[in-house]
Parts: structure tokens; sequence; C-alpha cells
């Protein structure tokens, strides 16, 4: 057994959980401090979500509006990140209206009987803050089609400091989120037309997400 060589592993481990922590607990604002309620709105910017279908027979991109949601946060830790994130089934466009139809109904998503998909966040981890800045990963509980489960998404997070220039948009301090996840329609009981899925509608769904919030509404 080489002690040296034990010892400056683990030295080296130290350090990099130490910058790590360090980086990850930088705040993203140099004004705000305190924990901070922020609201989406599109006064700010155009919340939405984009999926995108890919399946042998077809490719389909589409639109979710009808978002809300109210998270809170401290800017001095990113990690602190906390709140729920809805869009209303109702509001899937996919550029076809019959298709539109298919999508609200009973056979797949289901509007009437399950009108809203939400994400509640209830853990947040590997955070790094440069700037203004963070990148991490949140942990929630995803519900659609009245099915919950755990999922973890990738996420940016911009802190905007009130301005005479963001006042403009909206007033408090304002806040933009992008994300990136797939959700299978297996895994939230979506079957779909019979033979449909994995032919015309992909198994798997890529969904982005563009948010943005104001601590002043």
């Amino acid at each position: 057994m080489n002690i040296a060589r034990i010892a400056t592993a683990a030295l080296l481990v130290g350090m990099m959980a130490l910058a790590s922590a360090t980086l990850s607990a930088q705040p993203l604002s140099k004004k705000a401090r305190g924990a901070k309620t922020v609201k989406l709105s599109d006064k700010v910017g155009k919340n939405q979500f984009t999926w995108n279908s890919d399946a042998p027979l077809e490719k389909i991109q589409g639109t979710a509006d009808g978002v809300t949601g109210t998270l809170t946060l401290d800017p001095t830790n990113a990690a602190t990140i906390r709140g729920t994130i809805s869009t209303q089934v109702a509001t899937f466009k996919s550029g076809n209206n019959m298709r539109d139809e298919h999508i609200r109904g009973a056979s797949w998503l289901d509007a009437a009987q399950f009108p809203t998909i939400t994400f509640a966040i209830t853990s947040v981890s590997n955070v790094t803050v440069a700037g203004n800045k963070a990148t991490g990963k949140a942990t929630g509980n995803f519900t659609m089609h009245g099915v919950t489960k755990q999922l973890t998404v990738p996420f940016t997070l911009t802190y905007i400091d009130e301005s005479a220039v963001s006042r403009k948009r909206a007033p408090g301090d304002l806040i933009s989120i992008t994300a990136e996840f797939n959700v299978s329609l297996k895994d939230y009981n979506v079957a779909g037309s019979r033979g449909t899925i994995g032919s015309k509608v992909g198994e798997m769904i890529s969904v982005k997400a563009q948010l943005f919030g104001s601590t002043g509404l």
C-alpha cells in the first residue's frame, strides 16, 4: 500500500470538494439577500414548453403555454430553489388542429380528467455559479396523466437585479430558467391510439422549458 499516493489522492479529493462547495455558495446577486418569492409571468418573458416527438413515420414539434408557477430561492445559495411549475394540457399545440384534439383527448393526455402537468421541486444538486448564472439539477415530483414520478432536470438560472432597465419589463428582481428533459409516455400510462406510439409518435418526448419570473409581482 502506497501511503503517500493515498494521502495525495485524499488531499486532491478534498480540494476539489472544497472548490465545488465554494463555487456553489457564490451569490447570484450583488444586492439581494434572504429568501425571495418569484412568480412566473409573461410580463417578464414568454413562459413556454416546447416538445418534440421523433418517430420513424412522423416528426412532431409542439408547444405548451398556460404556464404558471411560484418559486422561492435565496440568491446567496442557488441550491435553495423550491416551488411548483404547471402547464395546462389544453394549451398543447402541434400545428395541426385535429392532432391537437387527439393530444388533449382521452386516449392521450386527457385534458378533461388531468388538466395540468406539474413539476414540484424537492431538492437541487450539482450547483455551480458563475456571475449571475447558476447551473444545476432540480429533482422533484413530475405529474402527468394522473401519474407522479420523480424526475431530475438539468437547468440554467439567470438572476437579474432590479434596475431602471429591468423595471421596463416588471418590478423586482428578474429570473430566467432554461431546462431540458425527456418524458417516457409509457411511464405515465399514456397509451394513445393503437399502434401509434413507436411508429408515428415517439416513445420518449424531449422537452425544453423557457421560464421567466419576477420577485416584484
